[in-house]
């Protein structure tokens, strides 16, 4: 009986010393912290601050992407909701295709410093409005601000549709100073003249458009009738003669020589 005895107490000094020595090492894992989670890949890379996506939009536009383009200028709103380059380059594509208009309205709307692009761009949301007096307007002040050929043409055409032809040639003539080969400006500038009763002027605005291209039939026949409407009949024959000429030598140039015979 006592060995039994002894032998239950070993039995039970074993057991409670490997008990104790559990808790011992549950303690210590407790007690040992956690390691850190490895960082998101948000924390780590924080997002291109929005100039950077600006000019990714840019590219992308540039590139014919720009659905692409417009996907940057949203991200870049999202975090600098008031940053004027990216307002202005998301209007300038909601306003090249016409797909939001008044999106781009919201846009212009809170744009601090809009520059002469900015106007630029408030006078076509006007003319996309039919307001050719708030479309001058804007165009009148981004020319104040630099001036481009491009932004007075499109004032000049402007004024033209609201029936201010005298400072529609005024905007046409800077035009066709600037850039003597544009022959839409002359065009327009040379319809305008003969519509005021200035011929002369417009007489030489016709023969040089057809002077610019004299291998082109259309510029003698605008020449053509221009002397037809004020009675210069000998003068309209002669340019109708010249038209003539000119069609025949594009078709001549339009024939293809026959293959050698076999």
């Amino acid at each position: 009986m006592r060995l039994m005895r002894r032998g239950v107490l070993a039995l039970a000094r074993t057991v409670l010393a490997a008990c104790l020595a559990a808790c011992a090492t549950a303690g210590a894992l407790a007690a040992t912290p956690a390691a850190p989670a490895p960082p998101t890949m948000d924390s780590a890379w924080p997002p291109p601050p929005p100039s950077e996506r600006v000019a990714r939009a840019r590219r992308l536009r540039a590139e014919g992407d720009v659905a692409g383009a417009g996907a940057q200028l949203e991200s870049a709103l999202a975090t600098a909701p008031a940053y004027d380059d990216a307002r202005l380059e998301f209007a300038d594509i909601l306003l090249s295709n016409g797909s939001d208009v008044d999106r781009a309205a919201a846009l212009l709307a809170g744009v601090r410093a809009p520059g002469a692009r900015g106007q630029v761009l408030s006078a076509w949301l006007a003319e996309f409005r039919g307001d050719d007096a708030g479309a001058a307007a804007a165009y009148a002040k981004a020319l104040e601000l630099a001036d481009d050929p491009d932004v007075r043409l499109r004032r000049a055409l402007a004024l033209e549709r609201l029936g201010w032809a005298d400072e529609a040639i005024r905007e046409l003539e800077r035009v066709r100073d600037a850039r003597p080969k544009d022959t839409f400006a002359r065009g327009r500038l040379a319809a305008l003249y003969e519509t005021a009763g200035r011929i002369r002027e417009a007489d030489a605005e016709y023969c040089a458009l057809a002077a610019a291209r004299p291998e082109r039939a259309q510029g003698w026949e605008e020449l053509a009738r221009f002397y037809e409407r004020n009675g210069r009949r000998d003068e309209a024959r002669a340019a109708h003669d010249r038209a003539r000429t000119a069609r025949g030598q594009t078709s001549a140039r339009k024939l293809r020589p026959l293959p050698p015979s076999p």
